[in-house]
């Protein structure tokens, strides 16, 4: 289905009346609230054959006189637990649309952030209802990898049981531990494809190696540090060294697969 015509779609599907997409040229956005919202994506490399594999994305948000806000900001607009659910699911929705206009040379597999307050306001079926909008995209939950950010799972059941629904509805998981020690506990308990680290915690890099989870580290920005996350075990990675968050997803299909930055790698191929 063509891109306008998606848009089309899920504007008529979209009952809470104060967002839209609309299309940019090849690309969607969005507006909510006052916020114009569009799409980055940054490239995550599998560091062992050298290629990219995926693309993370994350939400690029401004005011209408242009002044950029952060994630955070922009979901605490959202009032009450319906409010949260429209916002993500619109935010999610948008990156998909993004990702599925560029997926013929981009490839690979879409990681998505996922709020912890959208967990906690779908009661049940999770996963469901982004299932049936991913499905009109051209994409499947096999295709999505979902990030959470693991410091905030604590004790409560209710966000476990979230994602082990979505788990089992074919949704892969990896949990962003960002703070020191954060995150052992859940990854040993939900057993996620990935833990995703803001910088390389020794005691996280063992709880991974003993559970058989794959790591992805963050700020390989370069060669130096992607020859040591190699040598660390660590399977993926993402950084400045392979593209900062862009509109633009980076090609898999290059020679090598693997595009460098040339400022932090010189001689290496593009």
């Amino acid at each position: 289905m063509p891109l306008t015509d998606l848009i089309r779609y899920f504007n008529t599907a979209d009952s809470a009346g104060d967002s839209m997409l609309y299309p940019e040229g090849e690309r969607a956005a969005a507006w909510h609230r006052g916020l114009r919202l569009s799409s980055l994506f940054q490239p995550i490399v599998d560091l062992r054959q050298e290629r990219i594999v995926g693309h993370r994305a994350t939400l690029a948000a401004r005011r209408e006189d242009g002044t950029p806000v952060g994630s955070e900001e922009a979901y605490a607009l959202c009032e009450n637990a319906e409010a949260v659910v429209h916002f993500d699911r619109l935010c999610r929705t948008l990156h998909a649309l993004n990702f599925l206009a560029q997926r013929r040379y981009a490839g690979g597999y879409l990681q998505l952030p996922i709020h912890p307050r959208h967990l906690l306001a779908v009661q049940s079926q999770h996963g469901l209802v982004y299932e049936a909008i991913l499905k009109r995209c051209g994409l499947a939950p096999e295709d999505i990898v979902l990030d959470i950010d693991a410091s905030r799972l604590g004790d409560n059941r209710h966000l476990a049981t979230a994602l082990g629904n979505y788990r089992r509805r074919g949704y892969r998981l990896a949990l962003r531990a960002p703070a020191p020690g954060g995150g052992i506990d859940a990854l040993l308990t939900l057993q996620p494809e990935a833990v995703s680290l803001a910088e390389p915690v020794s005691g996280l890099l063992q709880a991974a190696r003993v559970a058989g989870v794959a790591v992805e580290l963050a700020g390989i920005d370069t060669a130096p540090d992607c020859e040591w996350a190699r040598a660390a075990g660590i399977r993926f990675g993402r950084g400045k060294l392979f593209g900062d968050a862009a509109a633009d997803c980076r090609a898999t299909h290059s020679e090598r697969g693997v595009a460098y930055n040339s400022s932090s790698h010189s001689g290496a191929p593009t």
